[in-house]
């Protein structure tokens, strides 16, 4: 370690992939964005215990589609 540099702990290890390109990510940003997905997923119905692995998929749909937001999926 470099002298005056300060130690964090890694609770995570993050990837992010666009269009099957990763993406560097530092320290911060992988411990931000497993705490916000883990957050998130808490909140859901149906999760009895905190999950040991997180995959989320978004696409981006050729044109918007009305739903109604009441109903699932």
């Amino acid at each position: 370690m470099v002298e005056g540099h300060r130690t964090v702990k890694k609770n995570f290890e993050t990837e992010m992939w666009i269009d099957g390109q990763k993406l560097p990510l530092n320290h911060f940003v992988q411990e931000t964005v497993a705490n916000v997905m883990l957050g998130f997923s808490k909140t859901l119905k149906g999760l009895d215990t905190a999950p040991e692995k997180i995959e989320v998929k978004i696409k981006k749909l050729a044109k918007p589609v009305e739903v109604d937001a009441h109903k699932y999926p």
